[in-house]
């Protein structure tokens, strides 16, 4: 089942707009104007909330035990008391059209209008000039400054996303794991013919091994299983419904052949000829995710990853439909590429992380629950838009690796869904034995160490891993939550951490940090996530194993979360509160490994968070919650 969120011409914009990116080449020397005035740009112009502390009040009592406990709002109730009204979006359209803009679409929750214009007229009414990049392999259109608003818009809109193409979230899945060199062991990817989905060992897991690694078992002995739940993906890649039917049939499940709905935002995106643009990840969150809740309808929310608007449009289409119960998704991108932009040093895009916020929060008062992959770099996050290691120049600069966090899940509002290592042995091809006693955090620096160790360090330097593993941290824009108040392990920003680029000249400063910033400490809860000992799952009719990422643990959560919304009989809303009040009760604590930068060694920590799932401990002390209200 397909359906359009907008019945527009979107696809075509989006189309000339892929066009602009796809024909990029141009270094960041490009001269002004090296982006024709005439070309069509698609733009959304972000609204604030209004009255942001009453309504930031009103989540944390709807998640507080008393008379507001789980009163979820309805997207209209929302927009009356919360969002811009009628008469502000009038307001706001006359003067977008006064400066040249054609209103495209207004969301339902008032937080956002997607417009039309020329490459001409958005630099006119935002002061900038528009110019092609290429670094690192990765070429877009990126403006020189940072844009400001026409007078007749301030104070109106927070402002207007879709001048930037280069900056983009990224799939939060791993690359290829050691373990694929282990003896004996074939390709990563087999036609489901020649191979089945078998599950029971390291990198070959299924659905049903998480479900008993983290006791969701008993839930479903109880007659549980999602059924008239739906479970929401925010994605950035179109996909083949088809596969996630031949898993779901692969590992036994008798699923509804009509429970998948693709709902396009901003024009959607064609299914890529390859994985090179994530198809392979919405595969991934789609299977997992009903196949954890098989009784559950789906709902994919599949935006192009053209601008730094699309992922933002993807989360106000699913806060607007207010359909899922519970969201996730499994892009992003360091939170610091919000403050700097490496192809355009002076272009700041701190405004969208307030605009992401303002979603975030409108599910938060909706009941809507929302997982973030947390990230696969460690604690060095930066390393996903600049490299550290590799031979500078211009078009391939090379970073240093500052202490950072990837974003959305740095947000507050949802949690985020952490990495570990199950135990795991193996003999590679190199002679080396890899193993892994006991689950602990996800840090691909336990590989280089043991190569070392056994004399191995040329085969698996530090520079070929370096910084794989579960994305933690502290934010350095959003402060600490109120449910980490009080919590011991939760730490502030590193001291001294600045942001270099080295295009051959030397490093330059880009950008300084904030030291001893009490920083929204992430991640909330995690699950295997290694590679090492990580999963199966079908794309392109064909079975790929040996794949991990956080991007496998935000749908799992999701899943495992529209369980709790039947056995509980309504959403749940925000699980952050209950996780940090409820600690160890409710989650396994995990005394091992670290993600580079930070370790485990109980309690809270930003290597593994509040520890790992135990899905029947976490039910027992919702539904406890809930009878206490």
């Amino acid at each position: 089942m397909k359906h359009s969120f907008k019945q527009r011409l979107s696809l075509s914009v989006a189309s000339v707009l892929a066009g602009l990116v796809v024909g990029a080449t141009a270094s960041r020397a490009a001269t002004a104007g090296d982006v024709s005035v005439g070309d069509m740009l698609a733009q959304t112009v972000y609204l604030p909330i209004r009255n942001p502390q009453a309504a930031e009040a009103a989540a944390q009592a709807l998640q507080t035990p008393g008379p507001n406990y789980h009163k979820f709002l309805s997207v209209q109730q929302f927009v009356s008391q919360y969002a811009p009204s009628d008469a502000q979006i009038a307001e706001v359209e006359a003067a977008l059209v006064q400066l040249g803009y054609t209103i495209d679409y207004v969301f339902p929750n008032h937080l956002a209008i997607e417009v039309l214009s020329s490459a001409g007229t958005a630099e006119a009414a935002t002061g900038v000039t528009l110019h092609r990049v290429t670094l690192n392999g990765h070429s877009g259109m990126v403006p020189d400054r940072a844009p400001t608003l026409p007078r007749s818009l301030r104070g109106l809109v927070r402002g207007i996303g879709g001048l930037n193409t280069f900056s983009h979230p990224h799939s939060q899945r791993a690359v290829a794991a050691v373990g694929q060199g282990v003896v004996g062991q074939g390709t990563t990817r087999r036609a489901l013919g020649s191979a089945t989905l078998t599950g029971g060992t390291p990198g070959d897991y299924l659905p049903a091994d998480f479900e008993k690694f983290y006791h969701v078992d008993p839930i479903y002995a109880l007659g549980v299983n999602g059924r008239g739940t739906t479970v929401g993906i925010v994605t950035l890649a179109n996909f083949k419904p088809s596969d996630a039917y031949l898993f779901w049939k692969g590992i036994g499940l008798d699923v509804s052949q009509t429970r998948i709905t693709v709902v396009d935002v901003d024009g959607g995106t064609t299914i890529a000829p390859s994985d090179a643009l994530g198809e392979g990840e919405t595969d991934l969150d789609v299977e997992e995710s009903g196949a954890i809740a098989p009784g559950a309808s789906e709902r994919v929310y599949i935006a192009p990853n053209n601008t730094n608007a699309n992922f933002i449009d993807g989360f106000e289409a699913a806060a607007s439909d207010n359909i899922a119960d519970t969201v996730s998704s499994s892009w992003g991108q360091p939170e610091l590429e919000f403050f700097t932009d490496l192809a355009s040093p002076t272009s700041s895009q701190t405004f969208m992380l307030d605009a992401f916020h303002d979603a975030f929060l409108e599910m938060a008062l909706q009941g809507q629950t929302v997982f973030i992959a947390s990230g696969d770099s460690g604690s060095f996050d930066t390393v996903e838009g600049c490299p550290a290691y590799g031979t500078p120049s211009a078009k391939n600069p090379v970073c240093n690796a500052p202490y950072a966090v990837d974003h959305p899940s740095s947000d507050p509002l949802v949690t985020a869904a952490g990495g570990t290592t199950l135990p795991f042995s193996f003999s590679l091809t190199g002679g080396v034995l890899l193993s892994v006693a006991q689950q602990q955090a996800w840090g691909w620096d336990y590989i280089s160490s043991e190569a070392a160790a056994q004399g191995h360090a040329a085969d698996f330097p530090v520079s070929s891993v370096f910084s794989t593993g579960d994305g933690g941290g502290v934010s350095s824009y959003f402060g600490k939550p109120y449910y980490q108040n009080g919590v011991n392990g939760i730490t502030l920003t590193k001291p001294g951490q600045t942001l270099t680029q080295d295009n051959g000249q030397g490093p330059v400063l880009q950008y300084v940090l904030p030291a001893n910033f009490a920083g929204r400490n992430s991640p909330d809860l995690s699950a295997n996530a290694d590679p090492e000992s990580g999963y199966q799952y079908i794309e392109e009719g064909g079975v790929v194993d040996f794949y991990g990422g956080t991007s496998f643990v935000a749908p799992q959560l999701n899943g495992v979360n529209a369980l709790f919304v039947q056995g509980l009989g309504g959403r749940t809303g925000q699980l952050n509160p209950i996780l940090y009040s409820l600690g160890s009760l409710i989650s396994t604590d995990i005394k091992a490994g670290d993600n580079w930068g930070y370790q485990a060694a109980g309690g809270y920590e930003n290597a593994v968070g509040n520890g790992v799932l135990d899905a029947t401990r976490l039910a027992i002390g919702l539904a406890a919650v809930k009878l206490i209200h």
